[in-house]
């Protein structure tokens, strides 16, 4: 993910590109589209035919709400969470009796997110190991296994 950096803090979005799992994969370009009303970040693969089929990716910054003088630094935390979302529309023949094609529909929506935990605390060689680790564990044969094939996990 490419962003353009403002000032320290603040970022511009920029097209995600993410390649899918296909035999040959193909590259998803993601395009950014915005704030919502709840303050998430959206990105869309505006590549589908119709807008309620495009693959999304969402991000939703928290900060801690401001210090209270004596107050602890306990338990305040950056939160960032992270979602992936790819619709899958319903196959709908176009043969009707009026001969007009229905209009497209939703079957499901495979997603997965992630929510990184960060203490106001944290360093940045912390919050580094935590994406880090995070992505190798994402590419973890045990986790491959559960995620792709619903293998359950014994003791």
């Amino acid at each position: 993910m490419a962003l353009f950096t403002l000032k320290k803090d603040i970022m511009l979005a920029a097209d995600i590109v993410l390649a899918d799992a296909a035999g040959t994969p193909v590259n998803h370009t993601f395009k950014p589209s915005g704030i919502d009303t709840k303050g998430v970040y959206w990105w869309s693969d505006r590549s589908q035919a119709n807008p309620i089929g495009y693959w999304k990716i969402s991000v939703e910054f928290k900060e801690p709400p401001p210090a209270q003088a004596g107050q602890s630094s306990e338990g305040r935390s950056y939160r960032v969470r992270v979602g992936l979302h790819e619709p899958v529309m319903e196959n709908i023949s176009n043969s009707t009796v009026s001969g007009i094609a229905p209009a497209p529909t939703l079957a499901y929506i495979p997603r997965s997110f992630t929510e990184y935990v960060m203490s106001e605390r944290s360093t940045l060689l912390e919050r580094q190991h935590l994406r880090k680790m995070t992505q190798n564990l994402q590419a973890n044969a045990n986790v491959l296994d559960i995620v792709e094939n619903l293998a359950r996990v014994q003791g």
